[in-house]
């Protein structure tokens, strides 16, 4: 067992660019101990209510810092067995030429980009703007602290005047321009120097209720897709939420399988 964990992760790790959230703080310095071998591949972490101990934090703080880790393929975790340092996350396997490979893992389509691409005219139309402090999920997974607020835009992305897919995006308030980030949450992002390289969707089939049935122009309980997205940058730094209701009728989804 590593005892004390600050040897792990360094009597200064506080002091990691100063103005992050601590959770953030403490995640860079896992990153740094993995990627110089403190923390070598196949060692088991202590649970988080040790780490959180260790270091004095709470053990939100320790599992806002892990989540990004895990997503990452650095750190592994199993039920009952705790969490385990995987080392450098292994490159994905792509046998597309190499201009499609890069585009892949450096852009993230947004979903009026995906109905863009199919050739469709999209119109984008800002239901609401709302900025205010963050939910505990929305906090934890953005890696947000005391204080901090987020950016809420609800948009409708529209194919011939029709409703086709409402979204809730959320973004950190302090990151983003908000004017910008309502033609863009990418480009905001990324002009803020917080591009998203990576993303993990979720989709789930759902009835419509009221709310989005009516701006959506259908009746309540039609059949949607439910798509939520966190998207993170390079260095595994969560900054976008994006939950999606799109029609059932207009949204598919294609994937490639594969024995090995």
């Amino acid at each position: 067992m590593m005892e004390p964990f600050t040897r792990v992760v360094g009597q200064d790790w506080r002091g990691l660019d100063g103005d992050a959230p601590l959770c953030r703080r403490l995640e860079m310095a896992l990153r740094t101990a993995i990627a110089d071998g403190r923390l070598a591949t196949g060692v088991p972490l202590p649970s988080e209510r040790a780490i959180a101990a260790g270091l004095s934090i709470s053990r939100i703080t320790v599992r806002q810092a892990l989540a990004p880790l895990v997503a990452d393929g650095l750190v592994v975790t199993r039920p009952g067995a705790g969490a385990t340092v995987a080392g450098s996350a292994p490159a994905p396997r792509d046998d597309r030429p190499p201009e499609a490979t890069a585009r892949r893992r450096t852009v993230l389509r947004s979903h009026a980009d995906e109905l863009a691409e199919r050739g469709e005219p999209v119109e984008t139309r800002l239901v609401d703007r709302l900025t205010g402090p963050p939910s505990a999920p929305e906090a934890m997974t953005l890696g947000l602290g005391p204080g901090e607020r987020v950016l809420r835009l609800y948009r409708l992305h529209c194919v011939g005047g029709r409703p086709r897919i409402l979204e809730l995006t959320t973004l950190p308030a302090i990151t983003v321009d908000a004017d910008a980030a309502i033609v863009s949450p990418a480009t905001a992002l990324a002009d803020a120097g917080l591009p998203a390289t990576r993303g993990i969707e979720r989709f789930r089939a759902v009835a419509l209720g009221a709310v989005e049935a009516g701006l959506m122009e259908l009746p309540e309980g039609t059949p949607a897709m439910r798509v939520e997205r966190v998207s993170y940058t390079a260095g595994g730094r969560a900054v976008e939420i994006s939950r999606a209701f799109c029609r059932g009728d207009g949204y598919e989804v294609v994937a490639a399988l594969s024995a090995e």
